[in-house]
């Protein structure tokens, strides 16, 4: 028996992943892909066209955690604005993290972390970072007519308990 079906339709291809599924009703219908206009209207070359068609499709990756991910709540709580502590450098963040906190990664993959967090980046970004002190020029006397020495006075810290304490310091 043979029968004759006239059926209208038109099918668009969105993507390269939508071309496995052409291909299978071009041969049920025993017609032919024109591969060179798929090619031109989607900006690829012919022979990825073709491979599309063979059923080709792409690795798909992983979703993978970072290990520096265990440590989100804690960096959020570090940068927030409640925190004593202000971090001008990401670097000095790592350290502290792998100080106190037993972070086990290297600088660039924090680093690189850190950039794709953008509630991080823009911790950074913000430019709270302090001036460089301006530099005093140095001049030279004759051996006994003037004495020089460093002197800090009065520094301020809080210690791990909370306590505030002030320092004297004298540097010769």
């Amino acid at each position: 028996m043979y029968m004759q079906i006239d059926i209208q339709t038109s099918v668009e291809i969105c993507s390269l992943v939508d071309l496995p599924k052409i291909k299978l009703l071009m041969e049920n219908l025993k017609m032919k892909v024109n591969k060179s206009q798929l090619a031109r209207e989607m900006g690829v070359d012919r022979r990825t066209i073709n491979k599309y068609l063979e059923g080709f499709s792409r690795k798909t990756t992983k979703d993978k955690r970072s290990k520096i991910d265990e440590y989100y709540e804690v960096i959020a709580a570090l940068l927030s604005t409640e925190s004593k502590q202000i971090f001008y450098y990401k670097r000095v963040l790592w350290q502290y993290l792998t100080d106190n906190h037993g972070l086990d990664c290297s600088q660039s993959a924090f680093r690189a972390y850190m950039k794709r967090k953008p509630e991080f980046e823009s911790y950074f970004n913000s430019g709270q970072r302090l001036p460089s002190p301006q530099a005093t020029i140095r001049f030279e006397t004759d051996p006994g007519i003037q004495a020089q020495l460093d002197w800090k006075e009065s520094i301020p810290y809080e210690t791990k308990e909370g306590e505030k304490v002030d320092i004297n310091v004298a540097v010769l």
